[in-house]
């Protein structure tokens, strides 16, 4: 429940820095001053920091509310599957006898 109240307040606040870095732009542009460039982006400090700070807060939220990695291994496959179920898998059918009935009897010629 706490990692779900995070992951919501950080995206408000992830959204909230988005809608000002809109607004410094928009407010920069009629104004006819000029921002500040931080990182190869024109938007101010501060709301530079809030959203770099806020996007960290939802990754940690997000991995806070995942579920536990499953294995992805075969043991940890073959752990709950039988020896038998594997081998009735179509990888195993054998197909090669129908290739007569399909094609026929091969003809050499002569060129």
């Amino acid at each position: 429940m706490l990692a779900r109240l995070v992951i919501l307040v950080s995206s408000m606040v992830l959204l909230h820095s988005a809608y000002s870095a809109w607004q410094a732009r928009i407010a920069a542009d009629t104004g006819g001053f000029e921002v500040e460039s931080i990182l190869g982006a024109r938007i101010p400090p501060d709301i530079l920091v809030e959203a770099v700070s806020s996007f960290i807060t939802l990754v940690i939220g997000i991995l806070w509310s995942a579920p536990a990695l499953k294995g992805v291994t075969f043991a940890s496959e073959m752990s709950s599957r039988s020896v038998d179920s594997t081998d009735s898998g179509i990888a195993f059918a054998n197909v090669r006898h129908r290739g007569s009935l399909l094609f026929g009897q091969e003809t050499k010629s002569f060129f």
